[in-house]
């Protein structure tokens, strides 16, 4: 077998244009099986990273359609928002439930002295924090009684105190969002990006402060709730439906008031999309690979016929048959795997600049999925 190896690697060096061009298509097929795949897993870890950062046993409410679609009834269709009273409800009947915040959110412009940024301003109750997972960098959060006194109060995101303060502390400093003045009481820890929105670009404060002094409505637009263990998610989806119906009087018949998803649905959601280019991809290079593979059974099928007097020669010399087969099957394995090799040093290279330029354009750092399995497959 050695010999045959020596012999193999010879005769394609005597031919080394056209051995380069018959290993390209497969070069080009692993390459592209092995770059897609990997680009494929970095994007769903990124993903799952994403859903991650925003909290654990999370359960997002949002209100829908109270009425049957078939109910002739329009006045009962009219899209009904949740109230502080359906978080009351919430945070009172369900006992698979940890905490349970509303969220209000716009976009305003931040300003502090000479400088102004264009800023998330969140409205939420203190336990939102818990909810999120979400740590303090320093200062404290606002209390119960700020909500209820609607202090004008706020926490600043990193990148935000970044952009008014720079490397200076805003604790006790006064910022100005749109006409009303707030005092930041505190900072919040890096987050991160969440789907490419920076999370820590933000203004948060008590959501009766933002319901009274931005004139944004006092209708709820979204519930956070957080289950007390990941186990007891759909229990507390259960209670929850359940809550509202009751704090909603909705009568037996009638579809649910709101919807509730959780994050293991979102990421199954993610997931599937992703898996599925993923395999579409990796079809499209497996065609390639498919073409480079018969690309080098014709240059054998050319190259035996070529070599007529070789292969009389070694049969005069007692060669069997087995051992011509041999020869040409070790030539052939021998451009596949070179051609394989290679390939796979490209699609590792191709994963590490796409992801490091997906990274630059993006502005959130993907994470490097390098799968040995996608190499093992490839070649």
């Amino acid at each position: 077998m050695f010999q045959a190896i020596v012999i193999a690697f010879q005769a394609l060096a005597s031919n080394k244009m056209r051995s380069t061009l018959t290993m390209l298509g497969t070069v080009i097929g692993v390459t592209c099986v092995v770059a897609l795949w990997n680009i494929g897993q970095s994007g769903r870890a990124f993903m799952n990273e994403s859903l991650e950062s925003i909290g654990q046993n999370l359960i997002f409410v949002s209100p829908k359609y109270s009425a049957d679609e078939n109910d002739k009834d329009t006045r009962s269709s009219r899209f009904h928002p949740l109230t502080l009273g359906d978080v009351a409800a919430i945070q009172d009947n369900c006992p698979s439930v940890e905490a349970a915040s509303p969220m209000m959110q716009n976009y305003s412009n931040i300003t502090f002295g000479a400088h102004s940024h264009h800023a998330e301003v969140l409205g939420c109750f203190p336990n939102y924090l818990s909810i999120r997972v979400w740590k303090l960098h320093s200062g404290s959060v606002f209390s119960d009684a700020d909500s209820r006194g609607r202090a004008r109060v706020a926490l600043i995101g990193s990148q935000l105190a970044r952009e008014l303060f720079g490397t200076s502390d805003p604790l006790g400093e006064r910022v100005r969002v749109d006409k009303n003045t707030f005092t930041i009481i505190g900072v919040l820890k890096e987050k991160g990006s969440m789907f490419g929105r920076n999370q820590d670009d933000v203004l948060m404060m008590p959501y009766e402060t933002l319901e009274e002094c931005m004139g944004w409505g006092r209708n709820i637009y979204q519930i956070f709730v957080s289950a007390k263990t990941r186990e007891g998610i759909p229990n507390a989806k259960h209670e929850i439906v359940t809550a509202i119906r009751q704090s909603h009087k909705v009568p037996p018949g009638r579809k649910d008031p709101v919807d509730t998803h959780d994050l293991g649905e979102m990421s199954q959601a993610v997931d599937g999309v992703l898996v599925g280019a993923t395999m579409l991809l990796g079809a499209i290079g497996a065609i390639s690979l498919l073409v480079g593979g018969i690309g080098i059974m014709n240059i054998m099928l050319v190259s035996v016929t070529e070599r007529t007097r070789e292969i009389g020669l070694r049969m005069a010399l007692g060669a069997t048959d087995a051992n011509i087969l041999l020869q040409f099957l070790v030539e052939a394995m021998t451009l596949s795997g070179v051609g394989g090799v290679v390939g796979a040093a490209f699609g590792l290279a191709v994963t590490v600049l796409t992801i490091k330029i997906i990274g630059f354009f993006s502005h959130s750092a993907w994470p490097l999925v390098l799968s040995p399995f996608s190499v093992a497959v490839a070649v």
